[in-house]
């Protein structure tokens, strides 16, 4: 998914600001049980029918305005996919493959480095970098993804296009249940 930095700014913002969740020390994630939201099991079930696998992980995340569950998907050959399914819908949106850093295909395209990429990830949202990911899209697109630690005590997935050097996505997550492959 390509957004403009003009598109993010705004969104980001007015999550991170004005959303109930992030608005006062009193407010917490149980305001999320007032979303029209389908169950969590709806969107795992289309996205196990996108990509059959075992779910290692989900993340809920915000969209713009959209909430997201992301599941990390193993193959049974070991591959891992990231498979985003709309929160409000529980139709699949978008499908990436992990790689490793060595993966071929994503240094054939790849024209920035990853240094820079985290460089251009931290400018955009500043904080501590918790993880980071190598991915291709469906689409052939090759992604640098960084989870940020910001210094108001929430997590943003930051997603840098490695051919570009231009941030594809922005989003503040809401939490995550399991963990990264190791």
């Amino acid at each position: 998914m390509k957004t403009t930095l003009l598109k993010i700014v705004p969104a980001a913002l007015a999550v991170a600001f004005s959303s109930n969740i992030y608005a006062s020390d009193q407010a917490d994630l149980d305001d999320i049980k007032n979303w029209k939201l389908v169950s969590i099991e709806t969107c795992l079930d289309a996205a196990l029918d996108t990509v059959p696998g075992h779910a290692r992980k989900v993340e809920f995340k915000m969209e713009g305005d959209t909430p997201v569950y992301e599941f990390d998907i193993e193959t049974p050959d070991g591959t891992t996919y990231n498979v985003e399914c709309n929160a409000e819908k529980g139709f699949v949106t978008e499908i990436e493959r992990e790689v490793a850093a060595d993966d071929p295909t994503f240094k054939k395209y790849a024209k920035i480095t990853e240094a820079e990429a985290r460089q251009i990830a931290l400018d955009f949202n500043p904080g501590k970098v918790v993880s980071n990911e190598y991915e291709i899209g469906m689409d052939g697109s090759v992604t640098y993804e960084y989870d940020i630690q910001t210094n108001l005590g929430y997590e943003v997935k930051v997603d840098v296009n490695a051919i570009t050097g231009e941030i594809e996505e922005a989003n503040i997550e809401l939490y995550e249940i399991g963990m990264e492959k190791e």
